[in-house]
């Protein structure tokens, strides 16, 4: 009965408005993309300064820096944030930039996601540490976004758990907007997806019956990005 009466509804909105009942859409093949010159290699550092100041104004700084200097990135935000225990992602990416040699240098207690340990154990010990490290996928500039691919040795705790998240990315994965990260990961998907996809901005805030905004709510009240230069 519930559906008859909504085939009666559209068909009549479909005669008062002088034409045929729809059933279909076909997607518009737009003929001007504005943005898809922003991709050339040599345009896509006009998307860096929009990106970093996106985060500016969602209380995120950005430390844009070369790989050799990432020591003295790290050890600015753990002072920064008064860091003594951090966990990062098991991502190669990660290993490559020797987190954790630095953070042995610095005294801070440093582990690496297992995901093959008890899953308990981990979400006790994602609670208990202060900074969760993570490496992006890929940076929207016109919000600031950084998108993560999660599974396996990426958990998705990591970024959500500790009160400090930091994301460090790559230039070259810096994309215009939301629209072009999605065309992006539809081209991946014969390679295969992960099992979740994350989109974060800036650090968890959320407004009050008052409407006064407040951060680290539920989730990292403090995000630092870490962007490296190509």
């Amino acid at each position: 009965m519930e559906a008859e009466r909504q085939e009666s509804f559209l068909n009549t909105i479909a005669g008062k408005l002088g034409r045929h009942r729809r059933h279909a859409v076909t997607p518009p093949n737009w003929q001007q993309k504005p943005y898809e010159q922003l991709h050339r290699e040599n345009d896509r550092k006009k998307l860096i300064q929009p990106f970093i100041g996106n985060l500016a104004a969602l209380n995120t700084e950005v430390s844009h820096i070369d790989r050799s200097e990432m020591a003295d990135a790290l050890d600015f935000i753990i002072q920064k944030f008064k860091v003594t225990s951090a966990i990062s992602w098991d991502d190669d990416r990660l290993h490559q930039l020797q987190l954790g040699k630095h953070f042995f240098e610095k005294k801070v207690e440093f582990q690496v996601w297992d995901p093959m340990g008890d899953e308990q154990e981990l979400r006790d010990l994602v609670s208990k540490v202060d900074m969760g490290i993570t490496f992006a996928e890929m940076g929207l500039s016109e919000t600031g976004t950084v998108v993560l691919w999660n599974g396996g040795g990426r958990g998705r705790l990591v970024s959500a758990l500790p009160p400090v998240y930091v994301a460090i990315l790559s230039e070259s994965t810096i994309f215009p907007r939301l629209s072009d990260s999605v065309a992006a990961i539809h081209d991946q998907i014969s390679n295969g997806l992960p099992s979740c996809i994350n989109f974060i901005t800036g650090p968890s805030r959320t407004g009050d019956i008052e409407m006064e905004l407040a951060l680290g709510v539920h989730g990292p009240g403090k995000v630092h990005v870490i962007l490296l230069k190509d």
